[in-house]
């Protein structure tokens, strides 16, 4: 099993969340937690999924949580380097109507 862990930076005014591992409901939490925190410094956020094994309808709350916040203050959340697992969850359940995946974290940081 992949540890999960997540980390984020900043580009100017853009936050760029890393993710790692899987993204379940034991985890999914934590993730919520450093999206609120990354939110209350930038309505402008990157998700890097490259390194996300697992992503659950845990994780999809948590992500669509983070899209409404950042949306209420004239923001938005952007993901980039979806692996192909989790970009097929994403399309199944029609969160890429909503969500634009961009192949790199420069894209999807440029996108703003």
């Amino acid at each position: 099993m992949t540890q999960f862990s997540v980390q984020s930076n900043a580009n100017g005014d853009v936050a760029i969340v890393a993710v790692f591992g899987r993204v379940d409901s034991e985890t999914a939490p934590n993730l919520d937690a450093e999206l609120i925190k990354v939110a209350n410094e930038s309505n402008k956020i990157v998700l890097d999924l490259k390194d996300v094994t697992f992503l659950s309808s845990a994780g999809l709350r948590v992500i669509v949580k983070a899209l409404q916040t950042a949306q209420k203050s004239g923001g938005e959340v952007k993901l980039a380097c979806a692996p192909e697992s989790v970009e097929t969850i994403l399309r199944t359940v029609g969160m890429l109507e909503m969500l634009k995946i961009y192949p790199a974290v420069y894209d999807a940081v440029n996108s703003f």
